[in-house]
């Protein structure tokens, strides 16, 4: 019954995911160039990003090991959508185009540009498989015994087939339905088993007493979750993309705000479900299969088939904007280095041939990235690779003394940091996100200094 269920579920949502590309005839259309979403569309999509793998999986990961703190995830991770609200029209204003690369280019030079979209890919390369693993963990759940490579596999290609066919139309569509699907389902398990155990009360009890405090989780992880969210996620190709995508820049400004108070409270309910499997005396090891337990221990099998369909897709969501950021990007090395004479037919044709490519090849790394702590994981990557991009997006567009010397250098030194911070093992002890930050920004602003005058110099010339 709960293998009939997901399947059913899924086949529709998807479904409709597919047919709703079926009057796209354009690249831009398929990118979102051609701006026509509307701000729940904007807001619907960032949360089906933001919430994804990470947000179901790990934060139910954390419930079972840490308690209702494991709800931080959403609350503080999912703060960078207001300051990107803050910056929604500047954005709008300045960035014309779809790709982040494309703004780049036009702000400093084609170099900046390329180095970006080489550490762009790198990153979709190891991002997609992090969230392969927490979906994985469901697929595993619902079809018993289910090798690992055909878990995966069927995951990413529920993400693929409406990502490469429909694009930003496609994830506008399935972001709807899981946003609300998943909060419903969610709040009727959370709040039908809390009976179970007499309420929320009689859950602490069968638990640590650090469980029930939303302090037992290192303050300077909250922090970095917000800081780093808000200088590495808000200036991702991922969420640029759909903020771009707005009909105007009102609708992108209150699209930001409605992903935020949809992805910020899921978490609560994500970190009970761990507690759940935790207070049930199971013994799940790292905690990475505690929501697919709860799920599966707590519901009938109607209902778990339901959730894990809805669970699934959500997760598939957030890597089907990865695909299409990085599908877009690829795309957009193509048009302008490859084959700058392409017909339009030609770009969307490649468009979708390479979303679909690139996501098959992410099933490499899948196997070499461990399971325990997927959020640090994933945190960790995303400080690396995006946050060094922050000075070159987020000064470029408020500052016009920053040079593209600057947005080079800053950009190739703050990731060198992060990669060796990462490598050197020092997350452990403070987040990478400081020293990426402090590199970056200290170098953007010393170069920018530095060059200034000399741009000005040549450009008068």
């Amino acid at each position: 019954m709960i293998i009939l269920t997901w399947i059913i579920t899924f086949s529709i949502v998807v479904g409709l995911g597919i047919y709703s590309g079926k009057s796209i005839k354009s690249a831009n259309q398929w990118t979102g160039g051609d701006k026509s979403m509307g701000a729940i569309s904007i807001g619907c999509i960032f949360a089906a990003w933001q919430i994804g793998g990470m947000a179901i999986v790990g934060a139910a990961q954390n419930g079972y090991n840490l308690g209702i703190s494991g709800a931080w995830y959403s609350i503080a991770g999912s703060f960078y959508f207001i300051a990107l609200a803050f910056f929604a029209k500047t954005i709008r204003t300045k960035m014309p185009g779809e790709s982040v690369p494309s703004y780049l280019q036009t702000r400093f030079d084609k170099k900046t540009a390329k180095l970006y979209s080489i550490a762009w890919i790198i990153y979709g390369f190891f991002y997609i498989p992090i969230q392969l693993k927490t979906v994985s963990s469901i697929i595993s759940i619902v079809i018993p015994n289910v090798n690992l490579t055909i878990a995966m596999i069927i995951g990413l290609t529920l993400a693929v087939l409406y990502t490469s066919f429909s694009g930003m139309r496609g994830a506008d569509t399935v972001g709807r339905i899981v946003c609300i699907g998943i909060y419903i389902l969610l709040i009727i398990f959370v709040f039908t088993n809390l009976k179970r155990f007499e309420g929320y009360g009689g859950l602490l009890t069968e638990l640590p007493s650090e469980y029930s405090s939303m302090t037992n989780m290192p303050i300077q992880r909250i922090i970095a979750w917000i800081f780093g969210g808000c200088i590495s996620t808000a200036v991702m190709q991922s969420v640029l993309q759909p903020l771009l995508a707005a009909k105007n820049p009102e609708a992108a400004q209150k699209g930001s705000v409605i992903g935020y108070f949809i992805a910020a409270p899921i978490c609560f309910f994500t970190a009970l479900c761990g507690m759940m499997a935790k207070a049930s005396g199971a013994s799940l090891g790292d905690g990475s299969t505690a929501f697919a337990y709860s799920i599966d221990l707590f519901s009938s099998p109607l209902f778990a088939g339901i959730i894990f369909a809805f669970t699934t897709l959500i997760i598939s969501a957030t890597m089907a904007t990865m695909m299409l950021a990085t599908g877009t990007i690829i795309t957009n090395i193509y048009k302008t280095d490859i084959n700058p004479n392409a017909s339009d037919d030609k770009i969307l044709k490649t468009s979708k041939i390479v979303t679909f490519i690139f996501a098959y090849l992410t099933l490499i790394p899948a196997f070499l990235i461990p399971s325990d702590s997927l959020t640090n994981l994933f945190l960790t990557l995303q400080h690396v690779a995006a946050a060094p991009v922050s000075f070159s997006i987020i000064v470029g567009l408020t500052w016009h003394k920053a040079t593209k010397q600057a947005a080079f250098w800053s950009m190739l030194l703050g990731i060198i940091v992060g990669i060796s911070w990462m490598l050197l093992g020092l997350t452990d002890k403070v987040e990478a996100i400081y020293p990426v930050f402090l590199t970056t920004y200290l170098v953007g602003f010393i170069v920018s200094k530095l060059t200034y005058k000399e741009e000005i110099e040549y450009i008068n010339e």
